[in-house]
């Protein structure tokens, strides 16, 4: 802990700085003070960070998942300001080292030690992981030591400065040391490069060295690959054996966070009263604590000329009612381990201990619980409707008000899917038929059934730009399927087909409908309505989906003007732009990934496409239409079903954490790509 310079900033954000803590691979960090006078250390985004935008996105979604993960091993993000000048994030302030500055000081851990340790990591994993991130660079420096046992910090921020201009340069962010063999290889990541880190810092913590050497760094990463750990002054037994499963070359054949803690939850462990830690490394703790109180009640009142508090308009991500508590309540207090239960086997950690977060710490119940399957701005922009997996709700989206919820699924009655037409006009639809209704959506205007004796259910809503014709299709129990066009102010059936096909949409002159069945090819195919003739089929190859299952990301979408169709092949990952009327593809674009819905802007010269790709999910892509190029290279915040407002006003998407099943809907600035808030 270092006294501030004129050059260091006084507040940031709400945060008054009262001390220099250090310095990442990310940035500065610093000790300050939140507004209700708790501690927090506060990293302070790189210079050469802060214009990278493609590192701005993946900040900010990264941070706003983090700030979900809650657990006693894992201090809680407090706040976050992507949009800072420069970017910032607070998290709870742990006083004390961290592994590495213990063990290199003080010398490696003993037994009781390092199976506290190895739990204590675990557990972090474990709530990392259900929050749908990795954490990337598991390492001792990235772990702190406390009385409540090892707190691990920076998860998630390894995955916002992957190919920015800190590893583009040559500054690895990561640390080779504690990389896993199938990262080293360039193969796909996933949470057991996080249980080999945690083996990796155990041996370190019990002999002082890497299990694979630490230098030279090309050395180390071919040993990772292809020799076996040293594992010496690993204490033999249950513990030596779990490190060895953990360091396993295939990422398969290691344990998960789940199984780790089961097994060292079944071994002995320190009692309360003396504490997990050696006794130089909780005198360490104990000095720092005592510095923690003299800078805190020494801190002058103005320590500093520059502010890092300043908001770029436009992009301001906070938690959602996120509250929580320093971890030392208050110099010296006695705490209860957390690996400690009152409940004899129980290790789920939910003693009461001092200083733990109070009751009302806990995030409030989501706007959106469950998946968002649909936007719709109204067509004067000012409300915006969103169907959720029980009902349709309508919201005043810039104050963020609940206005009403109009449509909900009964036990009489399921809510499958709606559709809002530019006139105002709504369509509901599911078991018993389509229903439309007036303007204010008070009053059924008409009700649609196909006439066939059994209809299981119907969806795949959509009208026409008038409103007057509106597509569905009906599945009946033993699968057939039947799509349709109705008048439904002349209650006229329009058109039908008998057919397989999973989704239905009507073109804004209603002159043609788009099919699509991913089982099988053509995947997807469009109509004439008035001949009856099928013009295109996409793909254009034999290429035919071999595995199994679905394969996701399969829509078209009308333009609103021009006549063209855009279709997402997710089998192919590829978007094309159809001219109907030349009947030929004039766009073929890539978009890897998954989709996550398509949206044209109200003149139709722009094509957004969100996307969704799991753990590492990256944003999506805005073409411009005639030239077909990427107009958001790059990490964006485009995640899934993107709405375009009808005065281009702002870009409604939803994004959905991985293993989370809340939803956030974000409001992103059509000019910046940055988002202006959220409702979540």
């Amino acid at each position: 802990m270092k006294p501030l310079t004129p050059s260091d900033p006084s507040h940031i954000g709400p945060h008054r700085v009262l001390a220099r803590l250090g310095a990442g691979g990310m940035g500065a960090v610093y000790l300050a003070r939140t507004p209700d006078g708790h501690m927090t250390a506060v990293k302070v985004v790189h210079e050469e960070l802060a214009q990278d935008q493609g590192f701005l996105a993946r900040f900010a979604r990264e941070t706003r998942t983090a700030q979900r993960v809650r657990g006693p091993f894992t201090p809680a993000v407090l706040s976050v300001s992507p949009g800072g000048e420069p970017p910032w994030m607070a998290t709870e302030y742990v006083p004390g080292p961290t592994l590495s500055e213990a063990v290199k000081g003080r010398g490696p851990l003993p037994e009781g030690s390092l199976r506290v340790l190895a739990l204590g990591l675990a557990r972090a994993l474990q709530a990392v992981h259900a929050s749908g991130i990795m954490h990337r660079d598991l390492k001792p420096g990235n772990v702190l030591l406390s009385p409540r046992g090892p707190q691990v910090i920076d998860f998630g921020i390894a995955r916002a400065v992957e190919g920015t201009v800190l590893t583009k340069t040559g500054e690895a962010f990561g640390t080779p040391t504690y990389t896993c063999p199938e990262t080293v290889l360039g193969r796909e990541q996933s949470p057991a490069g996080d249980v080999f880190a945690l083996a990796g810092i155990v041996v370190f913590a019990a002999s002082g060295r890497p299990p694979f050497g630490s230098k030279p760094a090309a050395q180390v990463l071919r040993r990772i690959v292809d020799t076996e750990p040293d594992l010496e002054g690993v204490p033999e037994g249950a513990l030596r054996d779990l490190v060895a499963r953990c360091l396993a070359k295939d990422p398969a054949a290691r344990p998960s966070a789940d199984e780790i803690v089961h097994v060292l939850s079944s071994e002995p462990l320190p009692d309360a009263e003396h504490g997990w830690l050696p006794a130089p490394v909780n005198a360490e703790i104990s000095e720092r604590e005592r510095e923690l109180h003299r800078v805190v009640h020494e801190a002058p009142t103005a320590p500093g000329v520059a502010d890092a508090g300043r908001e770029r308009r436009g992009w301001l991500v906070v938690g959602a009612a996120v509250t929580a508590v320093v971890l030392m309540a208050a110099v010296g207090a006695v705490v209860l381990r957390p690996w400690e239960s009152t409940d004899e086997g129980s290790t789920d950690g939910s003693v009461a201990e001092e200083g733990s977060a109070p009751e009302d710490s806990a995030p409030v119940e989501s706007a959106f619980p469950g998946s968002v399957y649909d936007l719709s701005f109204t067509p004067d922009g000012d409300r915006l409707y969103v169907h959720t997996e029980d009902e349709v709700s309508l919201w005043d989206w810039r104050d963020g008000e609940l206005l009403a919820t109009p449509f909900e699924s009964t036990d009489e009655s399921v809510l499958y899917n709606f559709a809002l037409a530019d006139t105002g006009h709504m369509a509901t639809v599911g078991e018993e038929g389509v229903r439309v209704w007036d303007e204010d959506h008070n009053e059924l205007a008409s009700f649609i059934a196909d006439d066939h004796d059994e209809v299981d259910f119907y969806d795949g809503l959509s009208f026409s730009a008038d409103g007057s014709l509106i597509a569905f299709r009906s599945v009946r129990p033993e699968g057939d399927m039947t799509a349709m066009i109705w008048d439904w102010e002349e209650d006229a059936l329009v058109w039908e087909e008998d057919g397989s096909t999973l989704s239905t949409e009507i073109s804004p002159d209603g002159n043609y409908i788009f099919m699509e069945d991913p089982r099988d090819v053509p995947r997807m195919w469009v109509v004439e309505v008035g001949s009856g003739e099928r013009i295109a089929e996409f793909p254009e190859d034999e290429s035919v989906h071999d595995g199994e299952g679905i394969p996701p990301g399969h829509e078209g979408l009308f333009s609103p003007v021009e006549p063209y169709l855009a279709v997402s092949d997710g089998y192919a990952e590829t978007t094309f732009v159809y001219d109907l009327e030349e009947k030929e593809t004039v766009q073929e674009m890539e978009s890897p990934g998954v989709s996550g819905g398509m949206d044209f802007t109200p003149d139709g010269s722009t094509l957004i496409a969100g996307r969704s790709d799991g753990i590492d999910v990256s944003g999506g892509f805005m073409w411009d239409v005639n030239s077909g190029e990427n107009l958001a290279p790059g990490d964006t915040l485009l995640y899934t079903r993107p709405e375009v407002h009808p005065q281009e006003e702002t870009i409604a998407v939803v994004e959905s954490g991985q293993g989370i099943d809340d939803s956030i809907i974000l409001f992103i600035d059509p000019e910046t790509l940055r988002d202006n808030h959220e409702i979540s």
